[in-house]
C-alpha cells in the first residue's frame, strides 16, 4: 500500500500538509508564529536570492580615472581596519562613528553640502569608513572637484576589495565589517538598496547580521549575510555582568543610535518570549525606518493576536493568556479583534510594498481562504490570486504550487486543469526540487495535459544529483508515456536506480522504496510487473529499518508482494501486522483498507490497480 496520501489521488495529499487550507485563520496564525518567531529570517528569505559575489577587484561603477587596488592597498585596507578595532578608546569613538554615518547616510540625496564636514569627522574618528570616504566623494562630486573625487573613490575601491577577500556574502563566508553602515554603503555600490536587516546570533558568528536588498522596486529581493563578531571582545566592558561574546550590550548600544536591524532583533527576541506588547513596540520602531522584516513579524503577530482575542471574546474569558515556560500571563497589546486584524493587513501590505514575498504569499493566501463576509478581512479571491502571482514571479514556488493545487482541486478556486498544469510548470520552472517532482506526480493523474517542455531536463537533472524521488517520477512518466515514449524497460531502470540511491542514503528513503513496490508489485501493466524484486526490496527495507516496520502502509506493500507472488499465507500474516499496528496508532483512516486488503488475501488474490 502506498501511504495514505497516494490513496486518495497522488499530488493532491501529497500536498497536503502544505496547501490544504486552513481551518481557520487562528490555526494558521498561531502555527505559523510559533515556528515562524525562531526562525524569522530563514522564512523570509526563503524565496529570495543570495547576493552574487563581485567578481573582481575592479574599480567601482561610476567612477573615472580609477586604478585597480593593489595588492598592497588592499592589505593596507584590512589593517586600518585591525586598528580601528584594537584602538584602547574604541568604547568612546564607537557612538560617535554610528551617529556620524547615520546622519551621513541620511543626507547622501538632500543635503550633499554638509557631507563634507561629516565625512571628514567620520574619517578623522575611522579612517576605513566605507561611509566616510562615500559621502566625501558624493561632497567632492557635487563641488565638482575632481581631485577630491578621484582620492575617495580609490580609498573605496581598496574598501571595497578588502571587503570581498573577507567572505562571500553566504551564511558559511560571511564578509566582514566593522558597523552596519559598511554594509549599507557596500550594497549601495553594487546599485541595490536595503529593504530589510536584521542582527543574528549563532554559535560560529555570535554578531551577524542579515540584509535583504534589491535593485528596482519590483525586482527581488537578495540576501547578504555580514559579521560584526570583531566587536565582541573589544567592547566586551560595555556590560562586566554579560556573559562573554554575548552581543546585547552591542545591540543596545545599536539602538540608541535608532538601528532598526537592531530594534528588529530585541522584537524578535521578545516575541519569542511571548512578551508581545513588548516585542510589538521594539517592531513599530524598526518599521518606522522601512524594516521589512519587522513590518512582516508585526503581520504575523498581530494576526495571532486578532485571533487569540477572537477567542476569547467567543468564549467569554477576559483573563490573560498563560506563558507556560513561566506561568506569567503573557503581556499583549491591549485592542480589538478588528484591530489587530487591521493592524496586521497594514503590515502586510507595508512589507509587500518592500518586495517582500513571504507577505505576498500570506495575504493572497488569507484572502483566498478566507470565510468572514465582514470587515476588515473579507474574502478576495481576485487579489488573493493576484498577491500570489506577484510572488510566483518573485521566486515564490510555494506561491504557484498553492494556485496549482487550488486549481487541481477545485476547492477554493474554479476548477481548472488547464490552469493548474500552468501553475505547476511556473513552479517547476523555478527549479525548486519539490515543485518539479509534484508537478511530475500532477501529471501522472491528468494524462491528457501536457507537460511543459522543460519538465523532463529539470527531472532528469535532479536524478543526475542522486535525488531519488525524481528517478521514480521519471520512472512513472515513462511507464504512462507522458513527456517522452511509453517503455516499461526504462521506466523500471529508473525504478532500480531510485532503489539503490534510497538504499544507500544516509536517512533510508523508506517512502521511495515502499512506492516502488508498491508499484511494480500491484500494477495492472503486465510489462511493468516485477512482483520478485518488489518482494526482495520490501524484505530487505522491512528487515533492516524497525520504523518502517511498524508502518500500516509499509506492511500493506509488503504483504502484497508475497500475495503478488503467490504466498498468501504470508500475505495474510503480515497484513493482520498491518491492522494491528494501525489499531495501535489510532488510524482509521486506513483501517477499511487494510481490512478489505485482508479479505482479498485470504480469498486467494493479490491487490492490483493502475499504477503509477
Amino acid at each position: 500500500m502506498q501511504p495514505v496520501t497516494q490513496w486518495v489521488g497522488g499530488l493532491f495529499v501529497l500536498l497536503f500538509c502544505f496547501f490544504v487550507p486552513s481551518k481557520s485563520r487562528q490555526c494558521y496564525n498561531a502555527l505559523m508564529l510559533k515556528y515562524f518567531i525562531p526562525v524569522l529570517a530563514f522564512v523570509i528569505i526563503g524565496c529570495q536570492n543570495t547576493a552574487p559575489k563581485p567578481s573582481n577587484t575592479a574599480p567601482l561603477s561610476g567612477t573615472t580615472k580609477i586604478a585597480e587596488s593593489t595588492n598592497d592597498e588592499i592589505i593596507d585596507a584590512i589593517n586600518d581596519r585591525k586598528t580601528f578595532l584594537t584602538e584602547s578608546d574604541l568604547i568612546e569613538k564607537l557612538p560617535s562613528v554610528l551617529a556620524f554615518e547615520r546622519q551621513a547616510l541620511q543626507l547622501l540625496d538632500d543635503a550633499p553640502l554638509k557631507l563634507g564636514a561629516i565625512g571628514a569627522a567620520i574619517i578623522e574618528i575611522r579612517p576605513a569608513s566605507f561611509t566616510g570616504h562615500y559621502a566625501l566623494k558624493k561632497f567632492y562630486q557635487h563641488v565638482e572637484n575632481s581631485e577630491g573625487v578621484v582620492t575617495h573613490a580609490r580609498k573605496l575601491n581598496h574598501l571595497n576589495a578588502a571587503l570581498l577577500r573577507s567572505g562571500d556574502g553566504s551564511e558559511e563566508q560571511p564578509y566582514k565589517i566593522t558597523t552596519k553602515y559598511d554594509a549599507a554603503i557596500f550594497i549601495l555600490l553594487q546599485n541595490r538598496k536595503i529593504v530589510g536587516e536584521i542582527y543574528q546570533t549563532t554559535k560560529s558568528r555570535p554578531l551577524g547580521l542579515l540584509t535583504l536588498a534589491r535593485k528596482n522596486t519590483n525586482g527581488p529581493l537578495e540576501n547578504t549575510k555580514f559579521d560584526l563578531s570583531d566587536l565582541l571582545v573589544p567592547l566586551s566592558q560595555l556590560n562586566i555582568k554579560e556573559e562573554a561574546g554575548s552581543p546585547w550590550s552591542i545591540l543596545r548600544l545599536f539602538t540608541d543610535e535608532e538601528d532598526s536591524a537592531a530594534q528588529a532583533s530585541i522584537g524578535t527576541y521578545l516575541a519569542k518570549q511571548q512578551r508581545y506588547d513588548s516585542a510589538t513596540g521594539w517592531l513599530e520602531l524598526s518599521a518606522r525606518n522601512g524594516n521589512m522584516l519587522a513590518h512582516t513579524l508585526l503581520a504575523r503577530i498581530y494576526g495571532y493576536l486578532a485571533d487569540v482575542t477572537d477567542k476569547r471574546r467567543g468564549s467569554g474569558a477576559i483573563d490573560k493568556s498563560i506563558n507556560k515556560l513561566t506561568d506569567k500571563p503573557i503581556d499583549t497589546p491591549n485592542a480589538t479583534t478588528e484591530e489587530f486584524t487591521l493592524l496586521s493587513i497594514k503590515n502586510h501590505r507595508q512589507a509587500i510594498a518592500l518586495g517582500s514575498v513571504e507577505s505576498m504569499y500570506t495575504l493572497g493566501r488569507l484572502y483566498i481562504e478566507s470565510t468572514s463576509i465582514k470587515p476588515p478581512l473579507q474574502r478576495s479571491i481576485p487579489e488573493g490570486v493576484e498577491l500570489m502571482e506577484r510572488a510566483g514571479s518573485l521566486g515564490s514556488a510555494r506561491a504557484y504550487l498553492f494556485l496549482a493545487y487550488q486549481n487541481a482541486s477545485g476547492k477554493l478556486l474554479a476548477r481548472s486543469d488547464e490552469k493548474a498544469n500552468e501553475y505547476f510548470a511556473a513552479a517547476a520552472k523555478l527549479k525548486n526540487p519539490s515543485a518539479v517532482i509534484n508537478y511530475a506526480r500532477f501529471l501522472v493523474s491528468f494524462h491528457e495535459l501536457e507537460p511543459h517542455e522543460q519538465l523532463m531536463p529539470l527531472l532528469t537533472e535532479l536524478a543526475d544529483q542522486n535525488n531519488a524521488k525524481a528517478m521514480v517520477a521519471l520512472g512513472n512518466l515513462n511507464a504512462l508515456g507522458i513527456g517522452s515514449r511509453k517503455s516499461a524497460r526504462h521506466a523500471v531502470s529508473w525504478y532500480k536506480k531510485a532503489v539503490r540511491v534510497a538504499q544507500t542514503s544516509h536517512h533510508e528513503e523508506a517512502d521511495v522504496i515502499n512506492e516502488v513496490a508498491w508499484t511494480l508489485a500491484s500494477t495492472q501493466d503486465k510489462p511493468l510487473q516485477r512482483s520478485r524484486y518488489a518482494q526482495k526490496i520490501m524484505d530487505a527495507l522491512m528487515e533492516k529499518n524497525p520504523q518502517a516496520s511498524s508502518h500500516p502502509e509499509y506492511l500493506d506493500t509488503w504483504a502484497n508482494t508475497y500475495a503478488a507472488n503467490g504466498d498468501f499465507s504470508t500475505a495474510v500474516s503480515l497484513q493482520k501486522q498491518a491492522i494491528a499496528s494501525a489499531s495501535a496508532q489510532n488510524r482509521s483512516d486506513i483501517l477499511k483498507i487494510l481490512n478489505d486488503h485482508l479479505a482479498k488475501f485470504m480469498s486467494g488474490q493479490a491487490i492490483t490497480e493502475q499504477t503509477p
